[in-house]
């Protein structure tokens, strides 16, 4: 009861003492307002701290064990490795260093790969193609029909001004008509649809000697270009005159041509409907449709090839040529800038592509090739990734050797210590002074092998890679196991020995334990008799 009594009566103490509290009604309904709960920070190792204990530490060796120079200097190495600890803490906090090696080193090569990923299978690239006003119809209509790649026109007058585009990287790409020098460096590829010489002359004009004045293109591009050579060829280049206003009369803006033109000189893509139009306007002024024939000289010109078009090719009604006629095809060839990258020169290629897909091209039947094209595709990529692991693992190992100095520091005064607390044995001592001092001895060896650890565990937490490293975990397994026997030595002191108990022989042995010199007999030597409890 007594005990209940007493219960009973510090509860009604402590609720007595919790209603006189004053409670001051800030909050809605009287409720007291809540305090801001402190934000959990996680800890972590400060080294000053370490440093002023490691100084202490220095100061009070020197001063109390002032004879044991080995320990001294044990304990002045831990303090400047303390320091030493401080100072690449301060140096791992600069934004570039070499421990920023590793990290930059993954994260750019992951930056890279994934900028390869997308540049090569999601990137839309972008191209200016210079292209002839009049000309390469047919590559106008696959320019809207490329998939991933995106092509800005660039229109000019002829072969001539794209290549000065191209030369000048105003353009990625040009379209050039054979006849117009190309530096021999640029990638080109040839286009599958050539175009056709059209050589229209006047009624009357029976050979090229006749001719003074030819129509022809834009001065100074591929047809005027083609023309001077045909020109050249026939020896009237010295006595003819170009006109070039053969857009105006292609635009049908008047259907006359001048009477003092003998003849009609174009290169053109037959596959437009304004040039066949043309081509019957041409019939109608009085002009037909003749065989611009330079014989062998045709071999000297790589971009040409004799070609027969058949009657009325160009024109059914009327017939556009009346039977058949040779005359030439003219090579015209996708040009490249330089520098150009080679999956945008795969991509530009395709765009001279005639063939359309079929449907066993377009689709997908599972084969041993097939699969084993899968499997090297995916074996490539995860190879690239591998490497970049190991290359990563590499500059952490890199990283670590440039700790091995400070750990082998931390191992060589772990040694030290150990080699100096060997013969500080406290068990069995009789003197109090030489047992205080080597009690003191081994604690200040024990404290000095914690800050090694300490310290060691510093330069984990402000270097994580260090966690990999097994120079730390030998460092502190090597603390902890001369700690724990510095322990044990210093519980010995509390252990008092008993003092040795020596047994005492008697001087003279009595004449029966001794043996007989005559007789030869010997006895066993008796121990004496224990008195009895009784006797007086």
């Amino acid at each position: 009861m007594g005990e209940s009594g007493g219960c009973h009566r510090m509860l009604r103490d402590r609720d007595a003492a919790m209603s006189s509290v004053p409670v001051r009604n800030s909050g809605k309904d009287g409720q007291l307002p809540m305090k801001p709960q402190a934000t959990h920070r996680p800890l972590r190792l400060e080294i000053d701290p370490v440093i002023e204990r490691a100084e202490r530490l220095s100061e009070k060796v020197q001063q109390e064990l002032a004879d044991h120079q080995g320990l001294i200097r044990a304990a002045r190495g831990i303090a400047d490795a303390a320091h030493e600890a401080k100072r690449v803490a301060r140096a791992l906090r600069r934004p570039l260093g070499p421990h920023r090696l590793p990290a930059a080193f993954a994260a750019l090569a992951l930056l890279g790969f994934a900028a390869w990923i997308y540049w090569n299978f999601f990137h839309v690239a972008k191209l200016r193609i210079a292209l002839p006003v009049e000309d390469a119809t047919q590559l106008h209509e696959r320019l809207t029909q490329v998939d991933r790649m995106q092509f800005e026109i660039v229109l000019t007058e002829g072969s001539q001004e794209s290549l000065r585009l191209l030369m000048s990287n105003e353009a990625d790409l040009a379209f050039l008509q054979g006849g117009i020098p190309v530096p021999g460096d640029l990638p080109r590829r040839t286009n599958p649809s050539p175009e056709l010489v059209l050589y229209f002359v006047r009624q009357g004009v029976q050979h090229p000697q006749d001719v003074r004045r030819i129509l022809t293109s834009a001065e100074g591009q591929g047809s005027h270009c083609v023309a001077r050579e045909f020109a050249r060829i026939w020896e009237i280049d010295d006595r003819l005159e170009f006109v070039h206003d053969w857009r105006r009369f292609k635009s049908g803006r008047t259907e006359e041509i001048p009477a003092d033109i003998d003849a009609v000189f174009l290169i053109k893509d037959i596959a437009d409907g304004q040039t066949l139009e043309a081509a019957e306007r041409l019939d109608a002024a009085g002009f037909r449709l003749a065989s611009p024939h330079i014989g062998a000289h045709a071999f000297g010109l790589d971009y040409l090839k004799a070609i027969e078009i058949p009657a009325g090719h160009l024109s059914q009604t009327p017939s556009i040529p009346e039977q058949t006629l040779l005359t030439y095809s003219v090579a015209t060839y996708l040009v490249a800038r330089p520098g150009l990258t080679p999956r945008l020169l795969a991509a530009a290629g395709h765009l001279l592509d005639t063939d359309a897909d079929s449907l066993v091209e377009r689709g997908y039947e599972p084969t041993l090739g097939g699969t084993a094209d899968v499997l090297q595709g995916l074996e490539a990529f995860l190879s690239v990734l591998v490497y970049i692991g190991l290359a990563f693992l590499a500059l952490l190992g890199w990283e670590v050797t440039t700790y091995r100095r400070r750990f082998h520091e931390l191992n060589t005064l772990i040694s030290l210590i150990s080699m100096h607390q060997g013969d500080k044995d406290v068990l069995g001592l009789t003197c109090p002074a030489k047992l205080r001092e080597n009690l003191l001895y081994l604690s200040i060896c024990s404290d000095l092998l914690s800050l090694i650890s300490v310290i060691g565990g510093y330069y984990s937490q402000e270097n994580s890679s260090l966690l990999y490293s097994n120079l730390l975990s030998v460092i502190y397994e090597r603390a902890d196991r001369m700690k724990l026997n510095i322990q044990t030595k210093i519980m010995h002191s509390s252990i008092s020995l008993a003092p040795a108990v020596q047994t005492a022989f008697p001087e003279e042995l009595p004449e029966e334990s001794v043996s007989l010199a005559d007789g030869g007999d010997a006895f066993a030597m008796q121990p004496p008799a224990t008195p009895s409890a009784h006797a007086p």
